[in-house]
């Protein structure tokens, strides 16, 4: 078993890096190594139900990417998947009846798919519009996105008619942008504060030629019961709440009015649980600043202003502040005693 860390509680379908062996076989790369360093067993790749380290799988596609020198190195290895390689996932955006059906499908199971820190579907009369992002912690994950996006794009494309999709990327532009054009969408953006997709009414309205109402509705009812334990559905509430806490260590505020019926507490009896375990909602949110704040500052080169950024922190004097008080360093320091 690996040795868990912090960024080991949010994870993905194994399923989704069942090409990346073979490959990184055709850049000349024996991934074998890369996984025994990152502490990831291979084989589970093949599972249609196992689940590993989203950070771990990360960390795996972006050194094969860097050896491969391509960019794109997660995009194109979805030419080598097998349909329905995600298992209930894949199979249930396969038998979709319909477009709509399609993208609520998605939308209500990505979540079962990979930890997410944000995602929010709107549907109106143009079409449907679907936006996630990550928790800060995962620090690079642009081939993990481009994967997993292309993967539903071939799903899209098999449904139907897929060239009024419109996507953005958080990732950086990339040098060649005409493998995203082709296996994404011609109208494709980079640099986007989120991650989106945007698919027209056409889309939603058009009907599957392979659906299959049964085995979609079996497929959705699968992932939800394989779906990873939402925080109010775990035992210990304090674990809970820190679990809540990892997700939106981005955000700048935590207004208990929102937080509380996320528990389904009233704001009172969820400060008094809190208070009963020798703790605050504040006291919380700072240890785990400190915990994400040390893994960011040690294990990536983001820079100093991002990761205050990432922390929810509205200047990096404030940031500083809290670092010096939780390390007695600077993040300069603490960054250059770890790298000494």
């Amino acid at each position: 078993m690996p040795s868990r860390n912090l960024t080991d509680e949010l994870t993905t379908v194994a399923g989704l890096a069942s090409a990346v062996v073979d490959h990184a076989q055709t850049y000349g790369i024996d991934i074998n190594p890369i996984c025994k360093a990152l502490e990831i067993d291979p084989e589970a790749f093949q599972s249609l139900t196992a689940r590993i380290s989203l950070d771990r799988l990360c960390r795996l596609l972006e050194a094969c990417a860097l050896l491969a020198d391509d960019e794109a190195f997660g995009l194109t290895s979805i030419r080598g998947y097998e349909p329905g390689s995600t298992g209930p996932f894949g199979y249930g955006l396969m038998a979709a009846p319909t477009g709509l059906d399609f993208v609520r499908f998605l939308h209500d199971h990505i979540q079962y798919v990979t930890h997410t820190s944000y995602s929010r579907l709107s549907v109106d009369e143009r079409g449907a519009h679907l936006a996630w992002t990550f928790a800060p912690v995962i620090v690079k994950r642009d081939q993990y996105v481009d994967m997993s996006v292309g993967l539903v794009m071939q799903r899209a494309k098999d449904l139907t008619n897929s060239d009024g999709i419109e996507i953005e990327l958080e990732r950086p532009q990339p040098r060649n942008a005409q493998p995203f054009r082709h296996l994404l969408s011609r109208r494709v953006r980079f640099a986007a504060g989120m991650n989106c997709v945007h698919f027209p009414r056409s889309f939603l309205e058009a009907n599957n030629p392979t659906g299959d109402r049964r085995l979609f509705e079996l497929m959705d009812l699968q992932c939800r019961s394989l779906r990873p334990a939402l925080p109010e559905q775990g035992a210990d509430f304090l674990e809970q709440v820190r679990r809540y806490l990892l997700l939106h260590v981005s955000d700048d505020e935590y207004p208990l009015s929102e937080i509380a019926p996320y528990f389904g507490l009233s704001e009172r009896t969820f400060q008094r649980r809190l208070a009963a375990q020798g703790t605050s909602l504040n006291d919380l949110r700072d240890q785990i600043r400190k915990d994400v704040s040390f893994n960011l500052l040690t294990e990536s080169e983001l820079p100093i202003s991002e990761i205050c950024y990432r922390l929810g922190y509205s200047a990096p004097s404030a940031f500083t502040r809290s670092v010096t008080r939780w390390f007695g360093s600077s993040p300069t320091e603490v960054r250059e005693r770890k790298s000494a």
